[in-house]
């Protein structure tokens, strides 16, 4: 019985689908964000919040648009595919973003606004780069690579973080 539930679980894992234009979706999101965050940071106005704000919900939506169409698309829900395009918390997004974030932000204080454009494009590349290898991943051995913040957490996290970053820009 435990041989057919595995041999169930793989076939379902290599029957799923991701919605299309999701690579392409990601990058934009996560370039988005990484610009935006990083001009928000040097900036270091209310303006700059907002902007920053914009970027976070910007990436939110896209992640939010992709777990519902990928529900619909396959009428399951993926244990680790919302805190991966939502947190990006594989090794290789997490590289990407925080490569693409430090590079823009410096450059963002120097304002080499090409060069934020150029970390932010890269960073969202890379970010997507790695969900799409995570999902690889995933569908060879999904015992493994199930694990994930749950969707509500993720949320709430997200949440949290954005009234975090909020009082911290209101106390400074």
């Amino acid at each position: 019985m435990l041989a057919a539930a595995d041999q169930t679980r793989q076939r379902l894992a290599t029957s799923l689908r991701l919605p299309s234009g999701l690579r392409p979706a990601l990058a934009v999101a996560a370039a988005v964000q990484v610009s935006t965050a990083a001009y928000g940071i040097a900036s270091q106005t209310a303006a700059g919040l907002a902007v920053a704000l914009v970027g976070v919900a910007v990436f939110l939506g896209v992640a939010a648009l992709t777990l519902s169409q990928f529900r619909r698309i396959n009428g399951v829900r993926v244990d680790g595919l919302a805190s991966q395009i939502v947190l990006g918390t594989g090794a290789m997004s997490t590289m990407f973003y925080v490569g693409a974030f430090a590079a823009a932000t410096w450059a963002a204080f120097d304002s080499l606004w090409w060069l934020v454009v150029a970390a932010a494009i890269a960073g969202g590349a890379g970010y997507a780069f790695g969900v799409v290898r995570w999902w690889q991943a995933y569908r060879h051995d999904p015992a493994v690579n199930a694990g994930g913040a749950s969707p509500r957490v993720l949320a709430a996290l997200a949440l949290i973080a954005c009234l975090g970053l909020v009082a911290l820009l209101m106390a400074g």
